[in-house]
């Protein structure tokens, strides 16, 4: 096989033995491999390549592929032939498969921070005259007081008598309070009497009649006061119920060695009061009740 233009390509005779040929090619392949431009580069002249492979195979009878870009590679063409579709399919779709991963990675973040603060045992949001320099304290020193929550989350939503929804921090923050409230973020209220008046006729609040009812046989609970709420008739969409329990004098002791400020101005009339309630869109009622437990058997004599 092979014609003498063939034999001179590879440089041999013709009649030379396939053996001496396949080595000759051999030599000529790996000669061309280490060919290399200015750069030190393979230097890729598919044109030799394939004049002394097409001689080799009109010798031999082989056939050899020139559909292959890259024929010097050690991976062989199906492989590549494979990432180079896959490759052509993805730069097709980059932008949409951009987004897709975009939108996992902050799926899998949300997933994640949302995982991670359900780890907190409740959210207590002070409503009313009250205020903390670094809220951090606060949840250390709840964290400390008690055995039923290990993680509490805290925040403020500071209102006196001197506060106006034309304030515009004042109106921020109630605007995140419905909001918390709404997404059901927040577990326990703490409220002065001012604000428990204004929130409660808003359905706010967790009904606690079947709690309290409960606790009848506890003399911690025998003592206090339960704020009960009457439905107003036609439009008033609140059930009638308990919707707090009294706990300023209770809570005046159970907060004294803590960092909790009390912003209540005697002269002006907003006179001291704290009020528990529960958030009625809560996840996390069980807990926020078992806390309530905890606070008032702290505080009872």
């Amino acid at each position: 096989m092979g014609s003498a233009e063939d034999y001179k390509v590879l440089g041999l005779e013709e009649g030379t033995p396939r053996e001496t040929v396949e080595r000759k090619y051999g030599a000529l392949l790996r000669a061309y491999k280490q060919r290399t431009d200015e750069y030190g580069a393979t230097d890729e002249d598919m044109e030799y390549y394939k004049t002394i492979t097409q001689a080799y195979d009109n010798i031999v009878g082989t056939v050899h592929d020139f559909s292959d870009p890259n024929p010097t590679s050690p991976i062989p063409f199906k492989v590549r032939n494979f990432f180079y579709k896959l490759s052509a399919r993805l730069d097709h779709y980059k932008f949409f498969i951009a987004a897709i991963l975009v939108t996992a990675v902050l799926g899998l973040l949300i997933y994640f921070q949302v995982k991670d603060s359900r780890k907190d045992d409740i959210y207590i949001k002070f409503t009313g005259a009250y205020y903390v320099v670094k809220p951090s304290d606060l949840q250390s020193e709840l964290k400390k007081k008690s055995s039923v929550i290990k993680s509490p989350q805290t925040s403020f939503f500071s209102v006196t008598v001197n506060s106006s929804l034309n304030d515009k921090d004042t109106a921020d923050a109630a605007v995140a309070f419905r909001a918390q409230f709404l997404a059901g973020s927040v577990d326990l209220i703490i409220i002065d009497r001012d604000n428990y008046d204004v929130y409660v006729s808003q359905y706010v609040f967790l009904p606690l009649d079947d709690f309290i009812a409960s606790k009848s046989g506890d003399l911690a609970f025998g003592g206090l006061e339960y704020l009960y709420y009457e439905n107003k008739g036609e439009g008033d969409n609140v059930p009638s119920g308990t919707y707090g329990i009294e706990f300023t004098e209770a809570g005046s002791r159970f907060f004294a060695d803590t960092s909790l400020i009390w912003l209540n101005d005697d002269i002006s009339g907003q006179e001291r009061s704290m009020i528990l309630c529960v958030c009625r869109r809560s996840k996390n009622t069980k807990k926020a009740l078992a806390y309530i437990t905890e606070m008032i058997d702290s505080t009872f004599e």
